[in-house]
């Protein structure tokens, strides 16, 4: 089976990757799937900062020539394990010229790597978005496994997607999985931004209440349970079992603010 390469993209910043990448790597742990964890946000390696302990790595994705090959570590720390890679702003271009000039994803190159690759793909529902999504998919013409995360965090209706006849013929005729990528209260996204916490973290914090933790706990139960469905990562190397979604994840027992 296939290392993999999770690529979390978009269509620029602000439409929730550093959420996602935060997500599928708190769904790793929560089962123990083997994964290294690159941020490719140079500038502002926040998800990388909220994991220390992992040792995640920081990669400049930039055009010039000089520094351009040093996206390399992505492909080659995938050869030893599965990766995650938070992908910045404007970044689209630059990762999809890497993966097309070294022909990573040709059956042949996969048959001799073992390495796989997959686009996680944050869509906010605007036109520019939908387009870009179905570009990015093109450009690699469905040799690229990709998903359609619609991220109802930045848009609420996604009726309009209805009358997008283009992107839904695309999505039946190469079976592209979609997920709704599930709204975390207001309350909870500003305290675990502002503090730069992980989901594990800020449910230990004392200054994260009972009600916070539940709301913290059913986005990501349901977060979980979408991505597992997807089922890239039924095939992860050291996966053994089938994951408990009953068991995502503990409350944390709150302090006795009793009053004397």
């Amino acid at each position: 089976m296939p290392n993999r390469i999770h690529l979390v993209d978009g269509e620029k910043g602000g439409i929730g990757k550093s959420m996602f990448t935060c997500v599928l790597v708190e769904y790793n742990q929560k089962y123990d799937l083997l994964y290294t964890l690159i941020d490719g946000d140079s500038k502002n390696a926040d998800v990388q900062q909220r994991y220390p302990e992992h040792e995640a790595q920081v990669v400049a994705l930039v055009e010039d020539e000089e520094n351009f090959f040093d996206i390399d570590i992505i492909f080659e720390t995938a050869l030893e394990t599965p990766v995650i890679v938070n992908l910045p702003a404007r970044a689209y271009g630059i990762i999809n010229k890497w993966i097309d000039e070294a022909g990573l994803v040709s059956p042949d190159f996969l048959e001799k790597s073992g390495v796989d690759i997959c686009k996680w793909f944050l869509c906010s529902g605007t036109p520019d978005s939908i387009k870009m999504f179905m570009d990015s998919f093109n450009c690699f013409e469905g040799q690229l496994k990709h998903v359609l995360v619609r991220n109802f965090g930045v848009c609420k209706d996604w009726s309009h997607m209805q009358g997008h006849n283009d992107i839904l013929q695309l999505i039946s005729k190469h079976q592209i999985p979609v997920i709704d990528f599930p709204k975390l209260s207001a309350k909870e996204k500003k305290f675990i931004e502002t503090k730069r916490l992980s989901f594990s973290q800020a449910m230990n914090h004392p200054d994260f209440y009972l009600i916070s933790q539940q709301r913290l706990h059913t986005f990501l139960e349901e977060s979980y349970s979408l991505i597992e469905n997807v089922g890239l990562f039924n095939d992860a190397p050291n996966r053994l079992i089938q994951p408990n979604l009953d068991a995502i994840p503990p409350l944390a027992k709150q302090p006795d603010k009793t009053v004397t």
